[in-house]
């Protein structure tokens, strides 16, 4: 028997579990040109029928197991191998996927690791991607499909989140993931309530209202159109002060909320004050597209200066497509993040701006590029929160610049300019620096057509998660939830 029929008969038992390391080594170890012409000989046939076969088994093994760099790493090898890959022939595949999903909702359900509902997108995400959701659809199943492509913001999201968006994926989110709640929710029974109706009523009304995810608190304050009335009402109080204050106002905003009780037939109502700061020029700039119908953005409103839900009672208030007013906010070390990456862009605004001053005083290029080449190095990451080495920094840098001013003597005057600007924006970007600092600078920053407010969600993040994914994420939850609530009522009254 040929040594490499043994070789290639391992071959294709890795294949059928997905082992892609062994695979490699088979690779290495003959070489893929040999493994392809061995599996072709006549004497080979054999192997050769097993191998579409195998690859989808393990596929399959990869998909159950949530080993997904294998499946990837699998197609990628059926390619080499000349191997077709049908999705249909990868069985139950979306029996795994409803037991996958299971999972993160009871992880979210009885351990509160909410997650688990990044975890859900991300799995939807990847079978998306490789088509394993495609199926053939009857004449109703395409009828629910084109009804809810009718939901403009529901489409907007899912390419958001997805990318690309087949009718397997809206038929399977509008559909199956219901079902899958449905399933485990209402089918099974639920210590914590006393009737069916309470728990789906929270499910829906509730659980996405107030809410932590990836270090992020989430909190739902009311409606854009009540801000927007408290807005109007407090920029005719301040009319005589706006432009002392830089164009910002602050006001006290009320809120009351309904919170049910674990257990009971009950809900409680609870007051919650919150002070506002609001750029004037942001929300006027923005008030068409913040109202607009079926817009899908989520624009920066507000600090809350008192009463937010962040370690020192500040947060970041942003409008949604629904209507919404949604406050973020995050612990402490986040807020360290932010306030480095402020700084961080501080650097980068005052270098082109000294690199500008320079070219204008007309300094040769090379010592331009040698400054600011300096300065981008000295002023690091690691030192730009530490306002107390300033004193250090600067003489670094009088000693550069000495350096260079003594073969540079006609540029005497224009160096002593430039340590005066240095010294200035070293202060400005090592001082201490709060968040209202950074919320002030980022409005600003719209004001001057410097940043879009759509994009301040986007800037600022933890964990590799920022306020704008756990928003467009809170939005993608909201429909399946709605349509959750719909197939219960619908199956209760069925039951009456």
């Amino acid at each position: 028997m040929n040594p490499l029929n043994n070789i290639i008969e391992s071959l294709n038992n890795y294949i059928k579990t997905g082992d892609t390391f062994r695979i490699k080594s088979v690779i290495e170890q003959i070489g893929i040109d040999n493994v392809i012409k061995e599996i072709n000989l006549p004497s080979s046939e054999k192997y050769k029928e097993n191998f579409e076969t195998n690859f989808h088994e393990g596929l399959y093994n990869c998909l159950k197991h949530m080993r997904f760099e294998e499946f990837k790493e699998l197609v990628e090898f059926s390619v080499k191998f000349d191997v077709f890959v049908d999705v249909k022939r990868i069985n139950g595949r979306f029996e795994i996927l409803s037991e996958l999903l299971l999972n993160c909702i009871e992880e979210v359900a009885t351990g509160y690791q909410t997650s688990a509902l990044g975890k859900i997108i991300e799995i939807l995400h990847f079978f998306n991607s490789y088509n394993l959701l495609e199926r053939i659809f009857d004449n109703n199943e395409l009828k629910v499909i084109e009804e809810t492509k009718c939901y403009t913001v529901f489409i907007s999201n899912l390419k958001d989140l997805f990318g690309y968006v087949s009718n397997s994926l809206i038929f399977y989110v509008r559909k199956i993931i219901p079902q899958n709640l449905y399933d485990y929710f209402i089918t099974e029974e639920n210590m914590y309530y006393m009737s069916k109706d309470q728990l789906a009523y929270y499910i829906k009304n509730v659980f996405f209202n107030q809410y932590s995810i990836y270090g992020l608190s989430v909190k739902y304050l009311g409606s854009l159109k009540e801000f927007l009335k408290e807005f109007r009402k407090n920029q005719e109080i301040h009319k005589q002060n706006i432009n002392k204050n830089r164009n910002l106002i602050e006001f006290l905003i009320k809120s009351k909320y309904k919170i049910p009780f674990y257990g009971l037939e009950e809900e409680r109502e609870e007051i919650v004050v919150k002070k506002h700061l609001v750029s004037l020029s942001n929300i006027l700039k923005n008030l068409e597209k913040i109202l607009e119908k079926d817009n899908y953005n989520f624009y920066s409103l507000s600090m809350v200066l008192l009463g937010g839900i962040g370690p020192t009672g500040t947060g970041f208030t942003y409008s949604t497509p629904r209507g919404e007013v949604v406050e973020i906010c995050s612990d402490i070390k986040e807020n360290e993040a932010i306030i480095v990456k402020y700084k961080q862009f501080l650097k980068m605004q005052f270098l082109r701006r000294l690199e500008k001053e320079m070219k204008r005083l007309q300094m040769e290029s090379f010592i331009i590029k040698r400054i600011i080449d300096y300065l981008r190095e000295v002023l690091n990451s690691t030192e730009l929160i530490n306002y107390y080495k300033k004193d250090a920094i600067f003489s670094r840098i009088r000693n550069f610049i000495g350096e260079i001013q003594i073969t540079q003597p006609k540029h005497e005057e224009h160096f002593i300019i430039l340590l005066e600007k240095i010294s200035n924006a070293i202060s400005v970007i090592l001082r201490p620096i709060n968040m209202k600092d950074q919320f002030i600078a980022r409005m600003e920053l719209i004001q001057e057509d410097g940043i879009k407010s759509e994009e301040i969600a986007k800037l600022t993040s933890l964990k590799g998660k920022s306020h704008y994914d756990v928003l467009r994420e809170r939005v993608f939850y909201q429909y399946v939830v709605d349509w959750f609530y719909e197939l219960y009522i619908s199956r209760r009254f069925e039951k009456d």
